[in-house]
């Protein structure tokens, strides 16, 4: 069940209300419990979770209405430690839990995970950056450095895509050109 706080009611529109319920249905460890969505009260950030009482909050004081991935990645929060405790606590796990549970919430580059892009070349990675979210998950069970594994895989998957990256210290750098490929001639 979800409940809207007086202030998310006030500024709901149906298309928000839409977002979020999609983004909700992708949580069925949620389902049957009593959600509070709100807006946040600190106006420098995407959202804001409370897991211990199961309540999120979005700004809507930005340009834009908040896209599936700050829905999905406040929702992810829930079910971490002090919620429903399954999944691993850290900004970064939040982000990789999220992109991995939905192509839905690849409609934005993840804020804590390290995908050294820009923002208009997530479109081109984002399929990719969630296939390697699953994988470093399944991972997890044997491996305690999945999260430098995936970071590092994600360098991997922009390296020959040619896409504009930042540079290690978060400037913009380049594009990355595709390395050179020989084909060997064919005569006729």
């Amino acid at each position: 069940m979800m409940i809207f706080t007086e202030s998310m009611e006030r500024q709901l529109t149906p298309d928000l209300e839409r977002r979020i319920r999609q983004a909700l249905a992708e949580f069925p460890e949620l389902a049957g419990r009593r959600i509070i969505v709100g807006t946040c009260r600190n106006r420098s950030v995407h959202g804001e979770a409370d897991a211990t009482n199961l309540m999120i909050g979005l700004n809507l004081s930005r340009r834009g209405q908040p896209t599936y991935y700050t829905i999905g990645h406040e929702l992810t929060h829930l079910l971490q430690p002090g919620g429903l405790r399954v999944v691993p606590s850290g900004e970064v796990q939040c982000d990789i839990w999220t992109l991995a549970r939905s192509d839905l919430f690849c409609d934005e580059r993840p804020s804590y995970l390290r995908v050294p892009c820009r923002k208009d070349a997530w479109k081109h990675v984002a399929r990719g950056v969630r296939d390697l979210c699953i994988e470093a998950i399944a991972m997890r069970r044997t491996e305690r450095k999945y999260v430098v594994w995936l970071e590092s895989r994600i360098r991997d998957l922009l390296a020959p895509a040619g896409l504009p990256l930042f540079t290690a210290d978060g400037a913009r750098g380049a594009a990355v050109a595709p390395a050179a490929r020989h084909h060997p001639r064919t005569t006729d």
